[in-house]
């Protein structure tokens, strides 16, 4: 654990955020090398300075090494929404922090920015999104408190996660650094990324 994070109840875990098909890309993002080594493996170990215990959403836990704690979605859902649900449903009495493996601007100052302005008595902590309006649902703290309203949103029809925050009594942040927005989908976006590093 950080020694700059204070300890808090409910107890707080690590969700990279890989179940995605990745079709634009054409290839399994969690796999690209930004911080030389696998996202989804820098991801974890970025959650790790900070939470309890790390989980690798995933489709099935197939690909994933069995040292990155592979979380198969639990729900018959094409949305990331299934991997905070099935996040959940390991383990509905702590708070999942998640991170997606696309964004990999993400660093330890965004995640201690969450940390450090966490509020239990709401629902989530995240930053505002890109277009300074909306919450960016994705990488967030999710609190143990929002999994029940959650899967009742699910069972009504609901699939998205920022339209579930946008119903939510939340925490909304600015970001320390707005470059932690950027994902990258496409090769093209791949390169780009690249070829400016």
């Amino acid at each position: 654990m950080s020694d700059t994070i204070p300890e808090m109840n409910p107890a707080i875990y690590g969700l990279v955020l890989a179940g995605g098909r990745s079709s634009r890309m054409g290839r399994d993002k969690g796999l690209i090398v930004y911080n030389d080594k696998p996202q989804r493996e820098y991801i974890a170990d970025l959650l790790r300075k900070f939470c309890a215990q790390v989980y690798v959403s995933c489709k099935t836990r197939e690909y994933i090494p069995a040292e990155l704690n592979p979380l198969p979605d639990q729900f018959e859902l094409e949305s990331p929404l299934n991997g905070i649900l099935s996040a959940f449903r390991k383990n509905d009495t702590v708070a999942w922090l998640t991170v997606p493996v696309d964004m990999p601007y993400v660093d330890e100052a965004a995640l201690a920015c969450l940390l450090n302005h966490r509020d239990t008595n709401k629902m989530a902590t995240c930053f505002v999104d890109s277009d300074g309006k909306h919450p960016e649902p994705l990488l967030a703290l999710w609190e143990a408190r929002a999994a029940a309203p959650l899967k009742k949103y699910y069972e009504s029809g609901g699939i998205s996660p920022r339209e579930f925050l946008k119903q939510q009594n939340i925490l909304l942040l600015q970001p320390p650094d707005k470059r932690i927005y950027q994902n990258i989908n496409t090769p093209d976006e791949l390169n780009d990324f690249l070829n400016k590093s």
